[in-house]
C-alpha cells in the first residue's frame, strides 16, 4: 500500500474552503426551514378545509332533518 499524501492547505486556500462550507450549511438550513413552513401551511389550510367541510355537512344533515 502506498503511502497516503498529505495535502497542506495556504491561508487562503482554507478560508474559501471555510467559505464554501459555511454556504453549504446555509443552504441546508435554509431548505429545512422553508420544508417546514410549507408543511404547517399545508396543514393549516386542510384543518380549514375539513372545518369547512364537516360544518356545511352538519348544517345539511340539520336542515333536511327539520323539513
Amino acid at each position: 500500500m502506498p503511502p497516503q499524501r498529505v495535502e497542506q492547505q495556504t491561508a487562503e486556500t482554507a478560508v474559501i474552503t471555510a467559505k464554501i462550507e459555511d454556504l453549504r450549511k446555509f443552504i441546508t438550513l435554509i431548505g429545512r426551514e422553508s420544508r417546514f413552513a410549507a408543511g404547517l401551511w399545508v396543514g393549516f389550510i386542510k384543518g380549514m378545509a375539513i372545518g369547512i367541510f364537516t360544518s356545511m355537512l352538519l348544517v345539511g344533515l340539520k336542515v333536511m332533518l327539520m323539513a
